[in-house]
């Protein structure tokens, strides 16, 4: 017996699988990349420092540079140039004294003081006033006034009995006042300020001289 073998239902072959295998480079570009730690931002801890030296600054501009004080008034000396005294019937006193008055500013900034007056006084009653002519003293620094007074006792001084008994001591003790007054410029602003000068001393009549300048 003879079998036929048809072709067509003979098998085919499978065809061949190809295996694809990725590469090295293809895995390395796969494989999950490792996370990077996000670097802290410095930005807040800068902005803190900055504002914490900012208030430093601030905290010594306005304690040291806008602490605006009141400048001092100090009479630094009293000189005689004339002086005469007669007792007797009608006891009185005539003479010349000049005044020597330091304005001390220590401020930053320059002080522009007012016209203002100084008064010499014994036993309350005023022996004589003469005009200060305003001025500018400029930052931390001294300027120096001469002013001359004329001195006159009036009919007021007799009924004290002090003024004649300090006559014939030869001693009249007096005391002075002055009121300085301005503003204290530092970059366009002001301030209103005044100080008043508060002094006794001794005039000795004898050699003609101002002893004891005391100044509170």
């Amino acid at each position: 017996m003879m079998v036929e073998y048809n072709i067509d239902n003979q098998a085919k072959p499978l065809a061949p699988v190809t295996i694809y295998g990725r590469s090295d480079e293809e895995f390395a570009f796969a494989a999950p990349k490792p996370r990077r730690e996000k670097k802290s931002s410095k930005c807040p801890v800068y902005f803190l420092l900055l504002v914490t030296v900012a208030s430093i600054l601030v905290f010594i501009f306005a304690n040291i540079v806008l602490r605006v004080a009141a400048p001092s008034v100090t009479l630094n000396s009293v000189t005689v140039e004339a002086l005469s005294t007669l007792t007797g019937l009608t006891d009185s006193i005539n003479g010349t004294l000049v005044a020597e008055i330091d304005i001390n500013n220590n401020n930053f900034g320059y002080f522009g003081y007012y016209d203002s007056s100084i008064a010499f006084l014994y036993q309350n009653v005023t022996l004589g006033v003469a005009n200060v002519t305003g001025g500018r003293v400029f930052a931390r620094q001294t300027d120096t006034v001469n002013v001359t007074v004329q001195v006159r006792s009036t009919y007021s001084l007799a009924q004290y009995e002090n003024f004649t008994s300090d006559l014939s001591k030869g001693v009249l003790e007096l005391r002075s006042f002055a009121l300085v007054a301005g503003k204290v410029h530092i970059r366009k602003l002001l301030w209103r300020k005044s100080n008043l000068m508060n002094c006794t001393m001794n005039l000795c009549l004898g050699n003609q001289t101002v002893q004891d300048l005391r100044c509170l």
